[in-house]
């Protein structure tokens, strides 16, 4: 199964004393052991990385921890970046939906999965990508 790991996940995969931590690692670690494809949307590994250098004290981490962190667990994985005639497509689809504020950052992680030919985004944020259930699924990680 080829996942897409949006930026909640990431975050919660990397930080231990995230609530969603636990469920989180066990769901990547599964998605490993049984073979599977893990994706980074390039958006995703950027925000990843703004997020953990911006967090409120205590929680914040240096830039130098924080590509540790991101080249140690994803450092091998499949990064998926749309090109520019990919995005002009992404935000004319868009506009077409009315689609418009926050969400369109959802739809370039809906528009890097399809392009990694994801079967599913794994999010803590399902209602953000219900749009797209159908051609992915949206799961979240198992609770405990």
């Amino acid at each position: 199964m080829r996942t897409l790991i949006d930026t909640s996940c990431m975050v919660a995969a990397l930080c231990s004393w995230h609530e969603h931590h636990e469920a989180t690692r066990i769901e990547v670690e599964r998605s490993a052991r049984t073979g599977g494809a893990m994706l980074l949307a390039a958006p995703s590994l950027i925000e990843t990385y703004a997020v953990l250098t911006r967090l409120p004290a205590p929680h914040r981490i240096s830039s130098q921890d924080a590509w540790t962190l991101l080249d140690a667990n994803w450092g091998e994985g499949e990064v998926i970046a749309l090109t520019a005639t990919e995005y002009w497509r992404m935000l004319r689809d868009c506009q077409g939906e009315g689609i418009t504020g926050g969400p369109v950052y959802d739809a370039v992680i809906a528009a890097c999965a399809r392009k990694g030919r994801a079967d599913r985004i794994l999010t803590w944020n399902e209602k953000h990508f219900s749009r797209y259930q159908g051609s992915l699924a949206i799961e979240t990680p198992k609770r405990k």
